[in-house]
């Protein structure tokens, strides 16, 4: 695009827990609606299973004691989707913008598989999107198929939430406790495909490949105001977020 849209705000946050993540979410989009800048979030996530609306605890194939065991967490979430996994080695990227009313939703999440895309491809790594499935896949070195970046978006009151998680040095045994998204598929992270990178350095090009995605001028600060609980709207899912690993009779 020749004119750049409004700025967007990339911050990398290290290392932050699921449910402070999410906090922070909530906190960030209602500065959105306020007339705040729209911002990409980027970070790492300890061990955690989300499962999306459309997801189901069924999708998870070992037991709670297993899970436990492994340090994980498992909740569910008001996102798009199924049951995915995040953990350290992954990128998990959570683009807060403000969404027009009318706007095409499915061009949105067209515009992060491309900036996934772009910024893969920047390693040497060719890739492509799958017909009727939501994400960016890869090919291993025998040729087998295999998805390397998972993708569920949600739209609330004019700002989305929620967004991408992009596999580099992700211990991918964890995917093999779930049916990730849904069905039986290989999953490829840029170690298995003989990539060394750093995950901050990665968020910085996927934050470049996004914001061009998006037509916008990219920003990158240093921090991000920590949330405030006012700042997180009474009905919004995170305030009654429950770890199903912690629930005395399994969900």
């Amino acid at each position: 695009m020749s004119v750049l849209g409004e700025p967007l705000h990339a911050t990398w946050l290290g290392r932050v827990p699921y449910v402070d993540a999410w906090r922070m979410q909530e906190a960030v989009a209602t500065r959105v609606r306020g007339g705040g800048a729209d911002r990409l979030l980027l970070l790492e996530h300890d061990p955690v299973y989300t499962i999306g609306r459309r997801g189901t605890t069924d999708h998870l194939l070992v037991g709670h004691d297993v899970l436990r065991a492994d340090g994980a967490s498992v909740y569910r979430v008001d996102r798009g989707g199924d049951i995915t996994y995040h953990g350290p080695g992954q990128l998990v990227g959570y683009p807060i913008t403000a969404f027009a009313e009318g706007a095409d939703l499915v061009a949105y999440v067209r515009a992060i598989e491309e900036a996934l895309r772009d910024a893969l491809g920047s390693y040497g790594v060719p890739s492509r999107t799958e017909r009727g499935k939501t994400g960016v896949w890869v090919d291993l070195p025998d040729g087998r198929p295999a998805k390397i970046a998972a993708i569920g978006v949600r739209i609330s009151r004019g700002i989305t939430t929620h967004g991408f998680a992009l596999n580099v040095s992700t211990d991918l045994a964890a995917f093999e406790r779930v049916l990730p998204c849904g069905f039986q598929h290989e999953v490829a992270s840029l170690e298995r495909l003989a990539v060394s990178a750093n995950v901050s350095e990665v968020g910085e090009r996927c934050a470049r490949t996004l914001a061009a995605r998006l037509g916008r001028e990219l920003v990158v600060d240093a921090s991000v105001e920590p949330p405030r609980d006012a700042e997180i709207p009474m009905d919004a899912p995170v305030r009654a977020a429950l770890d199903l690993l912690a629930e005395a009779v399994p969900a």
